[in-house]
């Protein structure tokens, strides 16, 4: 009778175009199967369309970003509708990962907020200077430096603070040299 492999699971967290999804395109390459939570919220969105075009009048990606990263309250209106169901939907393919002795990597933005860090075995948390990270969003989502402020201070809350669990949290600096960002993923894993 054979074992059952161990399965790791890596949260991959940062603030806005630090290199969250760069680490999780590593990771993937290592054999890890990613777990987009970017990518569940769009498709809540899209499952909880009714409930999210009553609060917002609309159910566009855009104009969805365009009223919550400049409202807090209706951000957190917009978390209402769709954390329940994404947290739910992350817990299930951990354990099927879990089940399958497979490695898996939550790529989130909002891990800690979310308590998506409480399925992790250790987080990643990306940081890139504060220039650097500009210059990504202007090249990635054209935002003017007044947009590129809104988007930051919606990220406030997304810091890993005190979590009272057992998770192993590392920095790892991704200023631009991918072949030294992927040599200190891999090291700390």
């Amino acid at each position: 009778m054979g074992c059952r492999p161990l399965s790791r699971i890596v949260g991959v967290a940062g603030l806005y175009c630090a290199g969250k999804s760069l680490a999780a395109e590593i990771l993937r390459s290592r054999g890890y199967e990613e777990i987009d939570v970017d990518s569940l919220g769009h498709y809540a969105r899209e499952r909880m369309a009714r409930e999210v075009e009553e609060a917002f009048g609309t159910t566009d990606r855009r104009e969805l970003g365009r009223i919550v990263f400049s409202d807090a309250e209706q951000l957190r209106r917009l978390e209402a509708i769709v954390h329940p169901w994404m947290i739910d939907e992350v817990g299930r393919r951990v354990d099927s990962l879990r089940r399958e002795g497979k490695d898996g990597v939550i790529n989130a933005a909002l891990l800690f907020p979310m308590g998506l860090h409480s399925f992790c075995d250790k987080v990643l948390w990306i940081t890139a200077s504060l220039p650097v990270r500009f210059l990504r969003a202007r090249r990635r989502d054209s935002l003017t430096p007044c947009g590129f402020i809104r988007r930051l201070r919606s990220q406030r809350k997304l810091y890993p603070q005190k979590v009272g669990e057992n998770v192993d949290i590392s920095r790892v600096a991704n200023n631009g040299n991918r072949r030294r960002f992927e040599r200190r993923i891999l090291d700390l894993l």
